[in-house]
């Protein structure tokens, strides 16, 4: 055992003694930084390079539990953390964390955190959070942030939130949100948000919201937002701040008077609606539905409407299924500058619960009657009924 002993010992005066052959280094400047061949050390300032661990820059660094140096040239490993004063090169490994503190070149992988407080050109992998304070050519890939200062050009796939504190180009993936501050070239995917105040060239997809100023593409989302867009929003509100907004009142052969609100694009457009009969009872029919549809130009003053919509029609409150599912074709023409007439049939398809005996009458004029009706195959209480129809209507703004 003494002998073992005086082995482990021998060993470690050999390894660890900053004026042994094992790490060889040499001044490179006046500042006092050194470079070395490698060093081994067990934690900062217990290695081969002792004291002088924060003033060398190392090819190949091993820390048993971590390191401290002013640099890596090639490769350096540690079981928690690594911690370069200035520049590192090629790769980095850590259980817990990487910190550079100047620019980072190659591979950076870390259990928990990488951070470079300059740019980083390679790639960043990180079990939380990856952190670039200035630039990202490359890719960044952690299981909660990514975060780029400034411009970024490369891939960001995250499990919450990407960041880019001034351009993107390339592909921002995230469970939560993708941010960018200045325009965005390429795609942003994300479970809730897509942000830029600045222009998107390129495509938007969220589960909630997409936000750009100008749009060079398309924006795919529940909601979507957009000062001006070259392409078609699609989801379920898309609002375009100089695209298509109407405010409608129609008729048609259920219900006397309907308003709907238009909004989104001529070539794409969600509609919003909701319509009454003006009847002195106990129990007010009504509707409720949405809607979406395109309208192609035809001449100067005059548009193609071509319109798919559902609509909910109940007596008194919501009490059983009644839905009317309408296919209109009609003509709109723009009378004056915020002011238009349009008209045009339908093809309308009733699915309604026939063992509720509360549904109000179907039509409201004569001369309308179902042309095809049955019950389903596999639930015989559901109805369909078949029918053609009309819609005409004003539109303002």
């Amino acid at each position: 055992m003494k002998t073992f002993n005086k082995l482990i010992g021998a060993f470690l005066l050999f390894t660890l003694n900053p004026l042994s052959g094992i790490s060889q280094t040499t001044n490179d400047n006046e500042a006092g930084i050194s470079t070395s061949n490698f060093q081994i050390s067990i934690v900062p300032y217990l290695g081969t390079n002792g004291t002088r661990s924060g003033t060398t820059i190392n090819d190949y660094s091993f820390n048993l539990f971590g390191g401290y140096s002013a640099g890596t040239n090639k490769l350096e490993m540690a079981s928690l953390f690594n911690i370069n004063r200035y520049d590192a090169k090629h790769v980095q490994l850590a259980g817990l964390f990487n910190q550079v503190g100047g620019k980072f070149n190659g591979v950076q992988l870390a259990g928990l955190v990488n951070s470079s407080l300059d740019s980083v050109q390679g790639l960043q992998g990180a079990g939380l959070v990856n952190f670039t304070a200035t630039g990202l050519r490359g890719a960044q890939m952690a299981g909660l942030v990514n975060f780029s200062g400034q411009q970024a050009h490369g891939f960001q796939a995250a499990g919450l939130i990407n960041f880019s504190g001034k351009e993107f180009n390339g592909f921002q993936g995230a469970g939560l949100g993708n941010f960018a501050i200045g325009d965005v070239h390429g795609t942003q995917a994300a479970g809730l948000i897509n942000f830029t105040p600045k222009d998107l060239h390129g495509v938007q997809i969220a589960g909630i919201l997409n936000f750009a100023r100008n749009v060079h593409g398309s924006q795919i989302g529940l909601i979507n937002y957009s000062d001006s867009t070259s392409g078609a929003p699609i989801g379920l509100i898309s609002f375009v701040k100089s695209g298509y907004h109407k405010i409608e009142l129609s008729t048609n052969e259920n219900l006397p008077i309907n308003f709907a609100f238009r909004t989104g694009t001529r070539s794409f457009y969600n509609i919003v609606m909701v319509g009454f009969r003006p009847e002195f009872t106990e129990f007010t029919t009504w509707a409720f539905g949405y809607g979406i549809g395109t309208s192609p130009r035809l001449g100067k003053k005059s548009f193609l409407n071509i319109e798919l919509s559902s609509e909910q029609l109940n007596r008194g409150n919501v009490e059983a299924l009644n839905m009317i599912n309408r296919l209109h074709v009609g003509l709109d023409l723009q009378v004056a500058k915020k002011f238009g007439i349009f008209a045009g049939p339908t093809l309308n398809y009733r699915l309604y619960e026939n063992n509720y005996d509360r549904h109000p009458d179907l039509f409201i004029y004569d001369g309308f009657k179902v042309i095809s009706e049955g019950t389903y195959k596999y639930n015989s209480d559901l109805g369909g009924q078949l029918w053609w129809g009309f819609r005409a209507g004003l539109r303002f703004l």
